[in-house]
């Protein structure tokens, strides 16, 4: 993904129920910050001139996350967000990052069961806090 991806990919986040976009900074320059510390990990897919699929890679240089796993309805069911999500696994990977999180919205069903399927578990160890900085 690059900043030109921006405008589609905000497009498709908001067109894509449970995305919450307002919890994070995801302007433009917000984007930006994570594309610049992530361009290896940071993933859109493209069909006929349109951003179709995105997902987000990060890490802290011990532990991965995932932002902004998203798949145009038209896109969905071919595999898209699978082979995005792999592609970022296999990048952190080979940076020895072992560990990959990522945050559902507690209302998202469809997004907990895809996440559940790729194999990720839930951990009802921790509960999540954030102060709005």
């Amino acid at each position: 993904m690059t900043t030109q991806d921006y405008q589609q990919a905000y497009a498709l986040w908001e067109s894509v129920p449970g995305m919450h976009l307002s919890s994070l900074d995801n302007s433009f320059a917000g984007i930006a910050r994570v594309i610049a510390a992530n361009p290896t990990l940071c993933l859109v897919a493209v069909a006929q001139g349109e951003v179709v699929a995105t997902a987000l890679g990060a890490t802290d240089g011990r532990k991965g996350y995932l932002y902004h796993v998203a798949v145009a309805k038209k896109q969905r069911g071919q595999g898209l967000a699978k082979t995005l999500v792999h592609t970022i696994t296999a990048r952190l990977k080979h940076r020895k990052i072992n560990k990959l999180g990522l945050f559902v919205v507690a209302d998202n069903q469809a997004g907990q069961e895809f996440w559940v399927h790729q194999g990720f578990k839930e951990r009802a160890d921790i509960k999540y806090l954030d102060l709005d900085l």
